[in-house]
Parts: structure tokens; C-alpha cells; sequence
């Protein structure tokens, strides 16, 4: 694959108009109280979250939610990737259904299906700002065309994961470049979906950039596993001496006694805003809107610290604290979406990216 040469032209997808409704205006918006009798009607809820991943933890927001406005549900909880679960939503919202309440996905996984009109939209802080402080900040940090659509719930930090057991802190690769040294070659544990977080890089340096780059680590002859969490075990098991991870799921391993530890490169750090999301056909709407904004300010608090879980713009975040100081340290620069157009050329860019790793 040495001398590859970049032709095609990465060329930004075509954005239609947002076919959801714009946000409800104050005055028209349900109040807290019909949302929790709507929510005693449906007596039950579907949460689809991947975290919290510890299950005493999810025992602890279930009950607290329920605590919190004195609901008696059934709450059925059943952890589904971003992945699978956009895939869900665009096979099944078409026939005016759908089978869960409660979503994640990132914001450039969902744009697809706001623009479809699969996701709720409403204001939020005009039905909650009187009773949850942080409301305001967890509806917000969006583009503006996904205003009122989702939540913040975390942010997910990328950067070099290695195994303590193969390599010595001081001769580790410092820059995604580095990864690209020969010294690397079989040693990388890489992301077989498209290489993400690398591909994330094109919202920074562009796209030509960062498909060179991507085909220099090919060259190096990664380990390619499905998904980050996939490629921090394999650092972990020893498939791999380092690889691209989150900085949660690493702090989860070390946690479990694994050899295995998580810094910042110099260069980029792509953060990407993990978001809760209401379907636009949820089967339990009052409930999933009560969960979506409680979950989102006073259930993370409950749970976020001991699941490595935090926010980078959040001063109440003991973990966003932390890496935003190690990320400062590491003279890194965020990297993260700022437009809805990006969300097109970072499409595009998959595609050359994805029949790169096929051709391989």
C-alpha cells in the first residue's frame, strides 16, 4: 500500500432542512407535572444507555429516578451500541414506532435521523429549568439545526492506550503520527470502524490529511478490532503493545487489575459529545423525557465519578477536571465538531477511509 496515491475528491454531502418541528415555545411547553402523570400512565420504560456499564450503578439511577418523581414503573434496561442502535432506529421509525424510550448516539450519528424527523425535539429548559440547575448547559453545546433534539451526558476522550506490561511510558509513540513509525509495525491495535478516532482528525487538518495518515498506519500492519473498546482489550490481553482507547473504558480496566494505562497525544484530542436522545416514537414519551433530563443533570452526578464518566466544559466534573489538565499538560488540541456541514465531509471521508480497510 506504499505510494498510494489520494484522488478522489472528498466532496461535502448534500444537507437537507431539518424535518422535525422547531422547539415548542414556552408557554406551549408540558409541564413537569403532566409529564410525570403521562409517565403513571405508561408505567414502564426502555432504556437503551450503554452506561452506566456497572449494573449496581444502574441499579442506583433507576431507583433515584423513580425516588425523584415518586414514579412506581417498570423499567427495563437493555445496553445497545450507538451503532446497532441508529441502525434500529432507521429500520423501524419509517412505520410510526418504535421499541425503546431512551437512546445515546453522538452527533454525527444522529444527524441522519434528525433530519428524518426520528428524534423528539422540545425545549427542555422551559419544562425543566425550574427544577434542574443544569438543564441549560446539558441542552446546549450543539449546532444549532439539533437544537432541543439531545442531551449531553458525557464526553468521550480519545487518546493512546498501551499495556504497561510491553512497552515503558518513556518510549511510547507521543503524536497520532508517531503511530506511523515503523518501530510500530504489528504492534498497533486500531479501530476497524473506520478508524475512529483517526478519522475524527478531518474536523481539524481536513480530509486529504487525514486519509494519508490513515494509510500510513495501515501500512503498519494494525491489529484491527471492532469498535474502541474492542481495541483497549486487545492492548490489555497483549494482542497489541499500544492502540487508540478512551480515556473511561481504560480507567474501567484499571480498575479491574489490567496492565493498562491512558494518556493524551501531543498533537489532536478527538472528543466526541456522547448525547441521550428521546425517539421520535417512543412508546413511553412522558416517562422517557422525564428520565432524558433528569438522567442527564442529577443522574450522571450520582454515578459519573465512579464510572470515569465527565464533561470537559463542566466545572462540576471531577473527571472533566482531570482531563482537561492531563489534555493541557499535553499541549493537545480538542478536536471536535463545530457544524453541521462537517458532519457531511466526515461521511465522505469514511467512505474512502472504510474501502482503504477493505482493499487492505
Amino acid at each position: 500500500m506504499k505510494g498510494r496515491i489520494f484522488t478522489a475528491a472528498v466532496v461535502a454531502a448534500t444537507l437537507v432542512a431539518v424535518t422535525t418541528s422547531v422547539p415548542a415555545r414556552a408557554a406551549d411547553a408540558p409541564t413537569i407535572e403532566e409529564l410525570v402523570e403521562g409517565a403513571k400512565k405508561e408505567g414502564r420504560l426502555v432504556v437503551l444507555l450503554l452506561q452506566p456499564t456497572q449494573q449496581h450503578n444502574r441499579e442506583i439511577v433507576m431507583e433515584a429516578f423513580k425516588s425523584r418523581f415518586g414514579l412506581d414503573i417498570d423499567i427495563e434496561w437493555s445496553p445497545m451500541h450507538p451503532t446497532t442502535l441508529m441502525s434500529r432506529l432507521n429500520a423501524e421509525s419509517p412505520s410510526g414506532r418504535f421499541s425503546a424510550d431512551i437512546g445515546q448516539g453522538s452527533v454525527d450519528d444522529l444527524w441522519p435521523s434528525v433530519e428524518k424527523g426520528y428524534v423528539a425535539k422540545m425545549d427542555w429548559p422551559a419544562t425543566f429549568g425550574s427544577m434542574l440547575e443544569s438543564i441549560d448547559q446539558a441542552a446546549g453545546g450543539v449546532p444549532p439545526e439539533m437544537s432541543g433534539t439531545v442531551l449531553s451526558m458525557f464526553d468521550l476522550v480519545y487518546g493512546l492506550v498501551w499495556n504497561t506490561d510491553f512497552v515503558e511510558e518513556a518510549d511510547l509513540p507521543r503524536s497520532f503520527a508517531d503511530l506511523a513509525d515503523e518501530s510500530w509495525n504489528q504492534r498497533i491495535a486500531l479501530n476497524s470502524y473506520h478508524i475512529a478516532p483517526v478519522d475524527y482528525l478531518s474536523y481539524e487538518i481536513g480530509a486529504e490529511p487525514t486519509i494519508d495518515l490513515v494509510g500510513k498506519l495501515l501500512d503498519n500492519n494494525p491489529v484491527l478490532k471492532a469498535g474502541s473498546g474492542a481495541v483497549g482489550a486487545a492492548v490489555s490481553a497483549g494482542e497489541a503493545a499500544v492502540g487508540t482507547g478512551m480515556a473511561y473504558a481504560t480507567d474501567l480496566a484499571i480498575d479491574r487489575g489490567e496492565p493498562v494505562r491512558f494518556r493524551p497525544f501531543t498533537d489532536y484530542t478527538p472528543v466526541l459529545g456522547m448525547k441521550v436522545f428521546v425517539p421520535a416514537y417512543a412508546p413511553n414519551p412522558n416517562a422517557a423525557r422525564l428520565f432524558a433530563a433528569w438522567f442527564t443533570t442529577e443522574g450522571m452526578a450520582l454515578v459519573g465519578e465512579s464510572e470515569h464518566l465527565g464533561q470537559l466544559g463542566n466545572p462540576n466534573s471531577v473527571v472533566g477536571r482531570e482531563l482537561s489538565r492531563q489534555i493541557e499538560e499535553a499541549g493537545s488540541k480538542v478536536v471536535s465538531v463545530s457544524s453541521i456541514a462537517q458532519f457531511g465531509e466526515l461521511a465522505e471521508t469514511r467512505k474512502v477511509i472504510d474501502k482503504m480497510i477493505a482493499d487492505r
